[in-house]
């Protein structure tokens, strides 16, 4: 192909063939052949140097050929931890707000009662419902550690983009679960009162 200005003289199809860079793709299989266009046909190189040239590239697109596989499959496991990390928050927050919401369903469901049968103050209440509340606020509190943790795992696969989806989720539902659980716990409080 040349430019209709002949001022400024443009290289061949052919000079433009010759500095591509030998690849199996261009070069048809063969390294050091240059296809033709228009023709169909393939000519060699014809450079001093090439046949040592197309040894060393064929030598590179082997070794290339193994470092891909292996990269490949670290890609493959390095995309399945991301995914992991999103997953992971999302259990995380569900456990929590599992842990939480129960504690106070029980705590307030049985807290009317008691203070009915046997007063106000804590300390009046049987020696076995005090040992409840302690375990039901050392779950609260495991599952507000748990809901800080399932937080940050949240955010981490949000903002690297790892499961950011779950981790968008993760995080509704743990900065949710405290306000949830503490309105179940004043609902059922006062009803079974």
């Amino acid at each position: 192909m040349t430019s209709p200005d002949f001022m400024y003289p443009q290289p061949t199809d052919d000079e433009l063939a010759a500095q591509q860079p030998r690849t199996p793709a261009l070069g048809g299989g063969a390294a050091g052949a240059v296809s033709l266009p228009g023709t169909g046909r393939s000519g060699a190189s014809t450079a001093p140097g090439a046949s040592a040239a197309s040894g060393a590239a064929r030598a590179s697109i082997a070794a290339d050929s193994g470092t891909s596989a292996a990269s490949a499959a670290e890609a493959s496991i390095v995309e399945e931890n991301r995914q992991r990390l999103g997953k992971a928050a999302l259990v995380v927050a569900i456990v929590a707000a599992g842990l939480s919401l129960i504690s106070s369903i029980i705590l307030g469901a049985t807290i009317g009662p008691m203070q009915a049968s046997s007063g106000y103050h804590f300390t009046d209440t049987p020696g076995w419902y005090q040992n409840l509340a302690f375990v039901l606020f050392g779950l609260q509190a495991l599952g507000a550690a748990l809901g800080i943790t399932g937080l940050v795992m949240g955010i981490v696969s949000a903002v690297t983009g790892r499961s950011r989806t779950q981790g968008i989720v993760a995080m509704t539902i743990t900065i949710l679960a405290p306000f949830v659980s503490f309105a179940v716990f004043m609902v059922l409080s006062f009803t079974s009162a």
